[in-house]
């Protein structure tokens, strides 16, 4: 599978912008499904703590995206990244528990590190993925399109979600009978690369301990957009 990000993301949304690829293969993910429930409500609970409903837009590493937006001016839109929306649910008592075990491990470390991270199922994505900025004529559905300057992700047959104003297709949603899945960590500074670093190999470590498998790590940025997985 090839993975790239557009040259036009780094010139049009952000020059650090970063996506760390975790592609998962050989995994069981209905085993140890509620030990990953039990893990995510103890982070769901140390949210409520740390945070209130409307705080957690000026945290440190939300901030920037909202900065990116600003710096882009109206080519960069900014409602609510994937973890926001999380934040958004848990501060409001709703708990984010998922029904197979991946998706809960990956938004345990979303909401532990604050961080933006999604999750497709492998075995539903057509070719490969690229990472792109919308020009206002993308379509999602016949009577929904795309705002230009649209952070989107899509394989070779479809939009599979945008980023700052989260939207997720269902086309690779995660279930219980997946046994492969591309996982993708979006960063932006002040993240360094030893924290992004920290972040993986903890994620990594949950997912052969709760699902077994294989995990295999890549990194692209600007100096290095594309890969094969």
């Amino acid at each position: 599978m090839n993975i790239r990000i557009h040259h036009n993301v780094f010139k049009e949304f952000h020059p650090e912008f970063k996506v760390f690829f975790l592609s998962v293969t050989d995994i069981a993910n209905k085993t140890n499904l509620k030990e990953s429930i039990h893990l995510l409500q103890e982070m769901e609970h140390l949210v409520r703590l740390s945070f209130q409903k409307d705080t957690f837009p000026s945290h440190h590493l939300i901030a920037p995206w909202t900065a990116a937006k600003i710096r882009f001016g109206n080519k960069a839109h900014h409602y609510h990244t994937s973890v926001e929306r999380l934040l958004q649910k848990v501060t409001h008592h709703k708990s984010v528990a998922a029904s197979d075990t991946l998706t809960n491990l990956v938004r345990y470390i979303s909401l532990k590190y604050i961080v933006p991270v999604g999750v497709d199922d492998s075995d539903s994505i057509r070719g490969g993925i690229v990472f792109h900025i919308a020009t206002g004529k993308e379509h999602v559905t016949p009577f929904r399109r795309l705002k230009a300057g649209a952070l989107y992700y899509r394989d070779n047959a479809h939009i599979l979600g945008t980023k700052l104003d989260y939207w997720k297709s269902s086309t690779t949603k995660l279930d219980k009978r997946t046994t492969s899945a591309l996982i993708h960590l979006e960063v932006l500074p002040p993240l360094t690369a030893q924290q992004v670093q920290v972040i993986v190999a903890e994620l990594r470590s949950l997912i052969t301990s709760f699902c077994g498998g294989k995990v295999t790590v890549v990194q692209l940025h600007r100096r290095k957009n594309s890969a094969t997985l």
